[in-house]
């Protein structure tokens, strides 16, 4: 006899609601965090927050994965709930955009910095190159070499 392997019981009414908009909010904040953190030019704090935000974004897409599986799973939730849902999910649309604004915008800087930094140093060496019996720029005086360490953060 083959066993049958049943249909998976996916959450559904108030109990579901409610800890959709427990983790919604929850990741929404975190996104606020971390946009906060970015203007306050704190960017290496934003790792201690990145398991909370895997786990967080990894439940609630199981939870609206789940919530198209079963279309119906709220259906007959109180107007309250469903309207704490509603602002939860506008809240969560504006800090993800929000959030995606200000990584693109800390990432963008940091690349414009790498690259002022790059440009600066082959500036610096290029000032103490010599001409080659080529006419070419040879290397610069090893006593005139500069070092540099660079911590990327994003």
């Amino acid at each position: 006899m083959a066993a049958t392997q049943a249909a998976p019981v996916l959450p559904t009414g108030t109990k579901f609601a409610d800890s959709l908009i427990r983790v919604t909010e929850r990741l929404s904040a975190l996104m606020e965090t971390e946009v906060d953190l970015l203007r306050g030019n704190r960017a290496r704090d934003i790792k201690a927050l990145q398991s909370d935000k895997e786990s967080l974004t990894a439940v609630y897409q199981r939870m609206m994965s789940d919530l198209h599986a079963t279309p119906d799973a709220l259906t007959g939730i109180d107007d309250g709930r469903s309207s704490a849902l509603r602002r939860a999910a506008e809240r969560l649309e504006k800090s993800a955009h929000g959030n995606a604004i200000a990584l693109r915008t800390a990432v963008e800087a940091n690349t414009r910095l790498m690259e002022a930094i790059a440009d600066a140093i082959r500036d610096r060496s290029n000032e103490n190159a010599t001409y080659g019996a080529n006419a070419q720029m040879g290397q610069a005086n090893a006593q005139t070499s500069l070092t540099v360490s660079l911590n990327q953060t994003l």
